[in-house]
This record gives C-alpha cells, structure tokens and sequence, in this order.
C-alpha cells in the first residue's frame, strides 16, 4: 500500500499542486487547509509523515509542532518543514527531534520523489 503523506498548508493552490504531485509520484495525499484541519487529520487518519508549511497563519508550523508535541495522544510523526523563507535557528533547533528534512518553496516534483523515496525506503 502507498505510504499516506499529509499536507498542511494554508495556500490552498500549493494544497492542489502538491496532490496531484504526490499521487503522481506514488503517494496518497491528505489535505489540511489549516493547522486545526492537519492536527485532526492526524488524529484520526495517522498519516506516517506530515508535510508542514512553515508560514501560515493564524496558526504557524512552529505552532503544529508544539501541539504535536504537547498532544500524548498523537503519535510521534515525522515532519517535513517546506517554506519559501529561512528558518529562525532557534525554532529550528527546539523542534529538530521531529524534523526530518528542511525543503524549500518551491519544490521540484523529482526533487520531492526523491526525498520522500529516501525517507520511506530508510
């Protein structure tokens, strides 16, 4: 069975792009619009790894993390950050234990392939 990969993003066209991207490239995409709609989806859903917009609003990445994090109910999921902008070190290096990779805005569907094929053949 494809590995499921959610995104969470509040740029709803990036949403769009990044599903036909992922079913293309042999993943089952789920789709947060919202940092609450993406922690729900994990809830309910346990998708084995999350890609996270860093800057969104009202709710940024770094505040999924935290939630993530302060949730013992939800299960430990690995995270890919994807922004257009640099990251502020010392969230970067708060959150590091759950970040797996660090991809920037905007992503190349061969680049993406090969580092989710990485990730999951690891």
């Amino acid at each position: 069975m494809k590995p499921e990969v959610l995104v969470i993003d509040d740029d709803r066209p990036i949403l769009e792009m990044m599903k036909i991207v992922l079913e293309r490239i042999g993943y089952r995409p789920l789709l947060a619009a919202s940092a609450d709609e993406g922690l729900a989806l994990v809830r309910s859903a346990r998708p084995e790894l999350l890609l996270l917009d860093v800057t969104m609003a009202p709710v940024d990445g770094w505040q999924v993390l935290d939630a993530l994090a302060a949730d013992p109910d939800l299960p430990a999921t690995p995270v890919m950050l994807f922004t257009a902008r640099p990251l502020e070190s010392a969230e970067y290096e708060r959150h590091q234990g759950s970040i797996v990779e660090v991809l920037e805005k905007p992503i190349a569907p061969l680049e993406l392939k090969k580092v989710l094929d990485h990730f999951f053949a690891g």
